[in-house]
């Protein structure tokens, strides 16, 4: 990735003291700029090590139709929350691993019939099928194929209305002055992409009124100073911060953030491998937490309509000031890289909390990536990542946060 490159089961008990190590290893304070490691290497970047088909076909999607991480979100959230559901009908409930690794494949090709119809279905078709030849008993094989085909059809029915196909209308925007996003260099986009998606329908139950404090007032001293700092840091930046900016930066024709964090997650459950049940629900879980986190970060975005510091900085400072990355066509506040990491981080906390400190550093890293690109302030990086938090908390069991309801689109 270079400068020139365009934009943008059932729930358990709660371990004792797993809330104490989800609210400090989640607190994720601001650092320094300066960050000497890169903690995302290329090959999670990428998903190049990760072989296990649902990710490799549907990020090879991803790819190929150069979907932004919204729609990617969405694809990635519907395919594993099929199978986690698959895995909890009565078809597996004798916990059968033959029969539980063939419904994965046989939920997957069911889901993506429809999902990603333009797509060529050979790949799915053929592992499903091969996964039920697999199994001797021929009844066994007719069940799964039931199971999962009930399931993918409620999820179809989910899909007509979840918001996601609306005709896209474009956005009254707010008249502009200092402190409101304007259309930024070097597309110059009138409109910011997915403007609809604030009204997509949430997988859990919560989510969608999740608030954040207000950006800081156009002069304020915190705006003054977030905005100096990308300024300052842009002058400075090391080849640290540039690689770990360019790495996480995940434009079009790239995997995306939810991609990327899936890969880092499936690499952790092949070292650490859970029964196929649990790790369907993580996976199931991480994903809609990423889709439901980037959908308020939408939602706060076009509330607020935050500047970006190209428009801030070129206008108060220093006219010839560029960023690092390219200025992604939409408002900045609240960054959806720091939210959707936030979200990520605070699943994965959860059910790997062997982990915790890699999934902190992780999610520092995604936000901090943003101001070393110089297309958010500090600001937009931190209320990100706390929108992200809570909405990760949203999506685990109800054992995690003592309240949490599944909405109509989650299973519990």
């Amino acid at each position: 990735m270079h400068r020139s490159s365009a934009t943008p089961s059932r729930p358990f008990v709660l371990p004792l003291g797993l809330p104490l190590l989800l609210a400090c290893c989640l607190a994720l304070p601001a650092h320094a700029a300066t960050q000497p490691l890169v903690h995302l290497s290329a090959a999670e970047a990428s998903g190049e090590r990760v072989q296990e088909l649902t990710f490799r076909s549907s990020t090879a999607v991803v790819r190929a139709r150069q979907h932004n991480p919204l729609r990617a979100a969405r694809i990635f959230s519907y395919l594993r929350v099929a199978q986690w559901r698959s895995l909890q009908t009565a078809a597996t409930a004798a916990g059968d691993p033959p029969a539980q690794a063939a419904l994965l494949d046989i939920s997957l090709a069911a889901t993506a019939a429809w999902l990603l119809p333009q797509e060529a279905q050979g790949v799915w078709q053929m592992a499903a099928l091969r996964a039920q030849q697999g199994l001797a008993d021929e009844s066994q094989q007719a069940a799964l194929k039931a199971a999962a085909a009930e399931v993918s059809a409620a999820l179809l029915q989910r899909s007509l209305t979840d918001g996601a196909d609306a005709r896209r209308r474009p956005l009254v925007k707010p008249s502009w002055q200092p402190g409101v996003w304007a259309r930024t260099p070097p597309l110059f986009a009138e409109q910011p992409t997915e403007p609809q998606a604030p009204q997509w329908t949430p997988w859990c139950a919560g989510t969608e009124s999740l608030q954040t404090e207000p950006p800081p007032a156009y002069g304020s001293a915190r705006w003054t100073a977030d905005m100096r700092e990308v300024m300052t840091v842009r002058a400075t930046l090391t080849p640290a911060q540039k690689e770990a900016a360019e790495r996480w930066n995940l434009d079009a024709g790239s995997i995306t953030p939810p991609g990327v964090w899936n890969a880092v997650a499936l690499e952790h459950l092949r070292q650490h491998p859970l029964a196929p049940a649990r790790q369907a629900e993580l996976l199931a879980r991480l994903n809609m937490a990423m889709h439901d986190a980037l959908v308020a970060a939408w939602r706060i975005k076009m509330q607020y309509w935050g500047e970006r510091p190209v428009s801030a900085i070129q206008r108060e400072w220093q006219p010839d000031f560029q960023p690092w990355l390219v200025t992604p066509p939409f408002p900045g506040y609240v960054s959806g890289h720091s939210t959707v990491s936030g979200a990520a981080a605070a699943v994965l906390t959860f059910y790997a909390p062997e982990a915790a400190s890699r999934w902190r550093a992780l999610a520092e890293e995604a936000s901090l990536s943003r101001l070393w690109g110089g297309i958010h302030p500090r600001y937009d990086n931190d209320a990100g990542l706390e929108l992200g938090q809570r909405v990760g908390r949203l999506c685990l069991p109800q054992a995690a946060n003592g309240a949490a309801a599944p909405s109509h689109g989650t299973s519990q």
